[in-house]
């Protein structure tokens, strides 16, 4: 009779020879065979390298390096086989991108900037998966067939990429217009906020590895729920703080208050600051005084508290009181601030 450990090393190599492993390449060490299927998945269709991709579009094997640099595509050596029929059209485009309609210079900065979002969107999928469904896997049989799935998803997800990226880009561009400084083209006129954690930090020393992702994904998770549900978006989120945009001021107010109410630990509360004004737009990222401010009303707030600028408080949408004045770093003067009480984010 065949032992359970003997079946599953017979099904794992069944899988990775249907995948297009070769038989003297597959190691005997399970874990080692189940880890090794995504690169066949990634793979598949695969049958070009850097040198052939160069022949076909007519550009020199450094260029076409170059070119899938700026996307943030590591380069192989030029005879590796990792690229196929449809990275012909990517080089082709890249070239292009680089060279025709836009100066090379922006045509480049606009690849590095589309290169470090799919970075860090297959960084955060990838740990996604091993942090979550991978370790609800009970042999190596299903962590290979679970891994194949969830390779297929990824692959399948990018094929759906460009319809969902026209929206967003219909999105960013009816936002940029509505938002648009009259004067100065790298500045648009929103609200900026942050919210943090209070106690995060000595709170990590004594959590676990695993129970400090679950924090920190719980926090993410409620600040994108908040911001779908309103009309605000999520800047970036940097371990226990996260920074946000909205248009108009109750939309920031309520995704603040939500991040207060969503949370009942007793060990990490949720602190916020919201200010008003000009910000200078980079990269989908935002910088100068008025988020600086904002970044320092969220230190200057007690736990549970949410401090905005007069621009917020005049709002006739939210309500708040008075909370002083208060000495920020890099305010020559103190700043008049005030606590945020509640909101209508019907009111825009």
């Amino acid at each position: 009779m065949t032992s359970d450990v003997e079946w599953q090393r017979q099904r794992v190599r069944e899988i990775l020879l249907e995948e297009g492993a070769c038989a003297d390449d597959i190691p005997d060490d399970l874990e080692e065979a189940v880890s090794l299927i995504a690169d066949f998945a990634f793979s598949r269709g695969d049958t070009l390298s850097i040198e052939d991709l160069a022949e076909v579009t007519g550009l020199p094997e450094e260029r076409v390096i170059d070119n899938l640099h700026h996307l943030g595509i590591a380069s192989p050596t030029p005879r590796e086989i990792l690229f196929n029929e449809r990275d012909i059209e990517l080089v082709d485009f890249l070239e292009s991108a680089a060279n025709d309609s836009l100066m090379e210079s922006e045509g480049i900065e606009i690849l590095h900037v589309a290169g470090t979002a799919l970075a860090a969107t297959a960084e955060a999928g990838v740990a996604s998966h091993v942090q979550g469904p991978e370790t609800r896997t009970r042999n190596p049989v299903e962590h290979l067939e679970l891994n194949l799935a969830m390779s297929d998803i990824g692959l399948e997800l990018g094929e759906h990429l460009p319809t969902a990226f026209r929206h967003h880009l219909r999105q960013a561009t009816l936002r940029q217009r509505r938002t648009q400084s009259d004067q100065y083209r790298e500045v648009v006129q929103m609200v900026v906020g942050f919210v943090d954690l209070v106690g995060f930090t000595s709170l990590s020393h004594e959590l676990a590895p695993g129970q400090l992702v679950d924090l920190i994904k719980r926090f993410e998770s409620q600040a994108h729920e908040l911001a779908h549900d309103l009309d605000a978006r999520v800047v970036k989120l940097v371990g226990d703080e996260v920074m946000f945009v909205a248009e108009h001021s109750a939309d920031a107010a309520a995704f603040a208050l939500g991040m207060m109410h969503s949370y009942s630990d007793q060990h990490v509360v949720p602190r916020g600051g919201i200010a008003k004004g000009d910000l200078v737009n980079l990269h989908g990222d935002y910088f100068g005084p008025v988020v600086n401010l904002a970044a320092r009303l969220v230190a200057a707030a007690v736990p549970g508290e949410v401090l905005v600028d007069d621009s917020i408080a005049m709002t006739d949408s939210v309500v708040s009181e008075p909370a002083g004045r208060r000495m920020l770093k890099g305010f020559d003067l103190p700043v008049k601030v005030h606590s945020l009480l509640t909101t209508n984010a019907s009111e825009t």
